[in-house]
């Protein structure tokens, strides 16, 4: 009798346990199954998000060839030994290939009105025209569409170098992909134009073809520019037949040039790989204590909820300063610029470049360069509620958006105030790092309709106003002096590239 009332005791306690832990096992399951929701969801915004950064990669790339492109053809001196006289030995001598930039594109041709080629580099003497064509092909489109610019600039009555279409150019180009002698290659096309007022553009223009193939190196460069790993050119059947993904490049037309791959680490699966040890020890409890295995799932919760946290943190920040990064930044500009429903108020907008930064990375090294970058930051961090928000745009470049101001000409004083306490030296290691920066400001009315790119623009037009007036000091934009786009600077940085506006059309 007791026995059977024991074995009946324990089947009730099984009875019991079981009704206990079946409840928390589904929910352990539940959780499971979100957590892998939750970890694709991460991998997919991951991929997307470097995706997007090969995108945006390819086209720094390309405005870079762009910038060494129009560096040749907006001169006097090019405009007078191509279009006007046709110097054969003037164009070995600047656009053959021993004068061509590793920076730059890896191939010039030089196209007159009609269409011929009349130079190429790496060719002795006027182009074959069968090898020409050949040549040209595939950048047809791109200089169909670089005249039609060139003739609505020219009809407009616009300058070139200093009024281009929008009158915030300097200079015309047409950026396309292509394949060329059987390989994926970058083509951009600018016409050559008079430098200044002394010489009449023609009416058709002479154009300057620049082919820059998608090797290795040409690759290793984009990587850079897009902080990702080990780009490559792949077969289209590359995914099918092994699961990576891949990214199709395509011309302008939408047809694929290439299909590029590259290392993507999934960091849904280091969070999974990290919390395995939990969720098993979770399961282990609930065989036990149904408490112990519920306080074990919301913790687990709690560490999906941080993982996923710090990884919106991530993309919205730059990793070596910890300020915002670019795309945060203009989110942050485009909502204060255009929010109707936030009161109407006073705010500047500032860009700053550190003076003669390369110096210091080539004297002292880059981690001396960081411990500069890594200064400023933590300088702009202790302005506080001074600033809405602070970015670092890439390399030397950062761009600030101030709290309300009580007037238009608080800009000035707060830039200044910001630009002194910027420029304090730095300490790394035995030496003492002078810091100079030249800061560019405008004050703007908000709300207001002005697209981010007017803003930016004013920025940069005062930042340049700094830097011809001396560098290490603060201009505020003035529509009496800043009326129009700068000179061209030293050599156009990364960041100046990316932020000046032209006209760059894909065709």
């Amino acid at each position: 009798m007791a026995q059977r009332q024991n074995a009946q005791g324990l089947k009730l306690v099984r009875w019991i346990g079981l009704a206990m832990a079946l409840p928390a096992l589904a929910a352990v399951l539940l959780l499971g199954r979100n957590a892998v929701v939750v970890i694709e969801g991460i991998n997919k915004a991951a991929l997307k998000q470097e995706a997007a950064a090969l995108e945006r990669g390819l086209k720094l790339l390309g405005e870079i060839h762009a910038s060494e492109l129009l560096g040749h053809a907006l001169r006097d001196e090019a405009f007078r030994n191509v279009v006007l006289s046709q110097e054969a030995n003037w164009l070995h001598a600047n656009f053959g290939s021993q004068a061509l930039s590793s920076e730059g594109p890896q191939e010039l041709v030089v196209v007159d009105p009609s269409g011929k080629a009349i130079f190429a580099s790496g060719v002795s003497g006027a182009p074959a025209a069968d090898d020409a064509t050949r040549r040209l092909a595939p950048a047809a489109r791109a200089m169909t569409r670089a005249r039609d610019l060139y003739r609505k600039a020219h009809a407009a009555g616009e300058g070139f170098g200093d009024h281009v279409l929008d009158g915030v150019n300097d200079g015309i180009y047409v950026t396309d992909m292509a394949i060329v002698d059987g390989h994926p290659a970058m083509v951009t096309v600018t016409p050559f134009a008079p430098e200044s007022e002394g010489h009449q553009a023609p009416i058709e223009p002479t154009l300057l073809v620049g082919i820059q193939h998608l090797t290795e190196a040409t690759l290793d460069k984009v990587e850079a520019l897009a902080d990702i790993g080990d780009i490559k050119h792949v077969a289209e059947t590359h995914s099918r037949d092994t699961g990576a993904y891949t990214q199709a490049v395509r011309d302008a037309d939408g047809n694929v040039v290439t299909h590029l791959a590259w290392e993507f680490t999934k960091p849904g699966n280091a969070v999974i790989r990290a919390a395995a040890p939990a969720i098993a020890l979770s399961l282990a409890i609930v065989l036990l204590l149904t408490l112990a295995g519920a306080l074990t799932m919301r913790h687990l919760t709690r560490q999906l909820a941080e993982s996923e946290a710090a990884a919106v943190f991530a993309s919205q920040h730059d990793t070596a300063t910890g300020l915002a990064n670019r795309g945060w930044f203009m989110s942050t500009l485009g909502d204060a610029l255009h929010d109707a429903s936030r009161p109407a108020s006073i705010r500047a907008v500032m860009l700053i470049d550190c003076d003669d930064f390369k110096t210091v990375n080539d004297t002292l090294g880059h981690a001396a360069g960081d411990a500069v970058l890594q200064a400023i930051a933590s300088r702009l961090k202790g302005q506080g509620d001074a600033l809405a928000i602070a970015a670092r745009l890439g390399g030397d470049e950062f761009a600030l958006l101030t709290a309300p101001l009580a007037h238009p000409g608080d800009a000035e004083a707060i830039a200044g105030r910001i630009a002194k306490t910027l420029m304090a030296p730095v300490r790394f290691g035995k030496h003492i790092v002078p810091v100079s920066i030249s800061l560019g400001a405008v004050a703007v009315e908000l709300p207001t309709d002005c697209e981010i790119d007017a803003v930016l623009v004013k920025a940069d037009l005062a930042l340049y106003r700094a830097k011809r007036d001396g560098r290490g000091c603060v201009r505020v934009y003035d529509a009496g002096l800043d009326t129009g786009p700068p000179a061209p600077a030293e050599g156009p940085s990364l960041g100046a590239v990316a932020r000046r506006t032209r006209t760059s059309v894909a065709a």
